[in-house]
């Protein structure tokens, strides 16, 4: 392959990745249509359960075949129901803009997750990604006010954040251990086999919203979770991970864009500033931490 060809290659991955950004920032919208319609348990339960059929479908019913690879994939899929339920909780009691950058700062705590469970080097770099990231989240919540008029649901996105670091770094332990597509759909099961129980202890199978939004959920779990991890898988084969990385972090902005859309959310100077310094923070962190990649949320 020639340069010339190697470098539309490259284009036409970053615009699937791009594709994909749009379709994962879209995900918000029924996120909050549903975070007032029926509990977390029961939304996250019913769509990831939907989304891991529609990769199923694609792997032929195969799952991960192994105990060991099962071992983490069981451990990937329970992360992630800790990380999606107390975003799904949060987004209740914030808005969708906030969502989308709050949540992206998991790719700024990833290295110091790595550091604490893995005792994997931190580079100067991280640390001023995290600076920029915490007062970005500040200007963001508050608008420059004090602390104490920050939504608690931004409070409860970002220990959300903490999880998903904590899921990059176990997917990025899982890949070339076991096949990508079957992982994806097995720790998917996973998640909503833990929602689903959840609905039935605390919610005691409350159908309570969920009739109703069915074209939603299925939005959610075939379009956001089966086609947005197809089209990463796709588009991740031929990008550069720096910028593969990027592009998907761009899920914020597209995020807060239908925020502004769909909920007529708006952003004060002070919070776009905010907003702004986040995703800088998330360029620097990216460059500064190799092989970094970002599997669906």
């Amino acid at each position: 392959m020639n340069s010339a060809e190697k470098s539309a290659l490259q284009k036409k991955s970053n615009l699937i990745l791009l594709l994909t950004a749009i379709i994962w920032g879209s995900g918000f919208i029924p996120q909050k249509i549903c975070a007032n319609s029926m509990t977390a348990f029961a939304f996250n339960g019913f769509r990831y359960l939907i989304g891991s059929l529609s990769v199923l479908i694609i792997t032929h019913f195969r799952l991960p075949e192994n105990r060991r690879a099962w071992r983490i994939t069981f451990l990937s899929g329970t992360i992630l129901f800790l990380a999606a339920d107390l975003q799904q909780f949060g987004i209740r009691y914030t808005t969708v803009g906030n969502t989308g950058f709050i949540t992206t700062i998991y790719v700024v705590l990833v290295p110091f997750m790595g550091w604490l469970l893995f005792r994997q080097k931190i580079t100067r770099s991280a640390f001023w990604a995290a600076a920029i990231a915490l007062i970005g989240m500040y200007l963001l919540s508050t608008s420059g006010k004090a602390l104490s008029t920050i939504y608690a649901g931004d409070g409860i996105v970002f220990i959300g954040s903490v999880f998903w670091a904590i899921h990059i770094l176990v997917v990025g332990k899982a890949m070339g251990r076991v096949d990508a597509m079957r992982f994806s759909a097995g720790q998917f099961l996973v998640c909503a086999f833990w929602n689903l129980l959840c609905w039935l202890i605390f919610d005691r199978g409350n159908l309570s919203g969920v009739r109703e939004s069915i074209p939603l959920l299925l939005y959610t779990g075939i379009v956001v979770i089966g086609g947005g991890f197809t089209l990463q898988a796709v588009g991740q084969k031929h990008a550069d991970e720096s910028q593969a990385a990027i592009i998907l972090g761009l899920e914020a902005v597209f995020a807060s864009f239908f925020g502004i859309l769909f909920f007529r959310e708006s952003f004060s100077f002070i919070q776009a500033a905010g907003a702004a310094l986040i995703f800088i923070s998330v360029v620097i962190s990216v460059k500064g931490t190799p092989n970094l990649k970002l599997p669906p949320i």
